[in-house]
């Protein structure tokens, strides 16, 4: 794969970025040059907000049906799935995710989220219907639901095609139309995305997509003309996002940071609760809002987890992205490296232990930012590396007495996205209703089924995916109809016609 240049997509034409500058895209295994995206200009967030304004105010889609806008979408689903092959390839390179993981959580679980959205679109046109009421006259009162506007979405680097697909696919299904900032990190996914849907057939105006750094982020946040805002990113500019949208009453839909705890129960299978925490903290070099990054043990299995911990991770093999055999790859960029680095030894300094890893590391064959899996303990709950995200591959270690404790250690961070809890499914589905968590899985991790998935406390509000997911783009609208004729003229008011102009 070559390096190219990508461009901005608006209104239905593939135009570039008006500063003149661009940005490389680096593959991160080896940091090599792969291609080069325009870094937008104020003018061409405007321009695209303007399509997406005019597509939403003037357009045919707000006005199809639902069923003819998951037809649509069903095409889409084809079209990306013909693209499999591509996206196989490009997502290792652009994101660093190890390519035997990256088919099914890069690639193939997202390609069927659309087609599973598509048989949700009908949502939009439910009416929900209230008794006729009879006081203070007789009425009908009906709820409807209706597309909100203009959605700008904000696509992290991590899961480039996923979290594109959750920006878009939702939010035109309900009738809305989009424009979509990528990663300047990993914007060739959305790229790809973008073109299917241009071969789907999806009008001009109704997608749009846009590249560059924060002044085009800022920019589309700050747009008057955007109606809601879908932020996946760390909690601190989750909080700029809501203060740059505060002044235009955007509605927004954010999923921020994460600090999940894997809670391993004193019944809890002990063996499948590492291998799965061990999965869930470094699948992706860490680089996951919802990473199990604290595992939580009883005090009297502390030492045979400690030992199982660390022999799995030793045998944990660190290479670049498109090697098949690689289980942790590398970490994003330069400054990633050195913010892990960082909170590795400022954990150190506050008397944490290195159980193993807790340094940059060398591959053979790979140039590329890659950090050791590293596991700490000795670490008390109050430290940095206990309290807030990471975001590489560390994971603490925690001892707890009783299941009352446990529970408490697990709540204590401020963040609430997901969270695992290993036991006896009695026990443990008790456990999981005292966590707070957006999500939390019993006896597994990862699985997205159809249902909502987002943050308690400052992990975010809102949510995507699911049915739940599609409602957000919507807004309810409600509608009175009077079946009195004496009502016209307020006379169950106690008005009477001559006190009426």
């Amino acid at each position: 794969m070559s390096s190219t240049r990508a461009l901005n997509y608006i209104d239905g034409e593939w135009v570039d970025g008006g500063s003149g500058d661009w940005i490389p895209v680096v593959d991160p295994s080896h940091l090599t040059p792969i291609a080069e995206v325009p870094d937008s200009d104020v003018e061409t967030v405007a321009a695209a907000v303007a399509a997406a304004r005019r597509a939403f105010d003037e357009g045919p889609w707000p006005r199809l049906s639902a069923a003819a806008r998951g037809d649509v979408v069903l095409r889409l689903a084809a079209e990306l799935e013909a693209r499999l092959p591509v996206l196989d390839e490009l997502i290792p390179r652009e994101a660093g995710c190890p390519a035997r993981l990256s088919g099914l959580m890069q690639t193939g679980t997202p390609i069927g989220m659309v087609r599973d959205m598509a048989e949700w679109a009908g949502l939009l046109e439910e009416v929900k219907s209230g008794p006729i009421v009879t006081a203070p006259a007789v009425g009908q009162s009906d709820v409807l639901r209706e597309p909100v506007g203009v959605c700008a979405g904000f696509v992290p680097f991590n899961f480039p095609l996923l979290m594109t697909i959750w920006k878009v696919v939702p939010p035109i299904l309900m009738g809305n139309t989009v424009v979509i900032k990528s990663s300047p990190l990993t914007p060739l996914a959305s790229v790809e995305f973008v073109r299917a849907c241009e071969a789907a057939g999806v009008p001009a105006g109704v997608v749009n997509l846009v590249h560059g750094d924060q002044e085009a982020g800022k920019a589309l946040v700050a747009h008057p003309g955007v109606d809601h805002i879908s932020f996946t990113g760390s909690t601190e500019v989750g909080s700029r996002v809501m203060a740059a949208a505060a002044p235009t009453v955007k509605r927004l839909t954010l999923e921020l940071g994460g600090k999940s705890p894997s809670l391993v129960l004193p019944d809890g299978d002990l063996e499948l609760a590492v291998r799965g925490t061990l999965f869930a903290a470094f699948m992706h070099a860490g680089q996951a809002c919802v990473a199990t990054t604290r595992l939580l043990v009883p005090s009297g299995l502390y030492d045979v987890a400690v030992d199982l911990v660390r022999k799995r991770t030793e045998a944990l093999k660190l290479g670049p992205a498109e090697d098949f055999a690689t289980d942790v790859g590398p970490l994003i960029s330069e400054q990633q490296c050195l913010r892990v680095e960082a909170m590795v030894e400022r954990a150190v300094s506050e008397g944490a232990k290195v159980l193993t890893g807790g340094r940059r590391a060398v591959v053979d064959g790979a140039d590329g930012w890659f950090f050791e899996p590293t596991v700490l303990t000795d670490v008390t709950p109050d430290m940095e590396i206990a309290q807030e995200e990471v975001f590489g591959p560390v994971l603490v270690v925690l001892p707890y007495d009783t299941v009352e404790e446990g529970v408490a250690l697990a709540n204590n961070t401020r963040y609430g996205l997901g969270a695992v809890v290993w036991g006896s499914t009695l026990a443990a589905r008790a456990v999981a209703r005292r966590i707070q968590a957006g999500t939390v899985w019993i006896n597994t991790y990862g699985v997205l089924a159809p249902a909502p998935y987002g943050g308690y406390k400052q992990s975010g509000f809102g949510r995507e995916w699911g049915p739940e997911g599609m409602l957000e783009y919507t807004q309810m609208k409600h509608v009175y109809t009077s079946l009195d004729e004496n009502d016209l003229d307020c006379r169950p008011y106690g008005l009477v016609g001559s006190e009426w102009p």
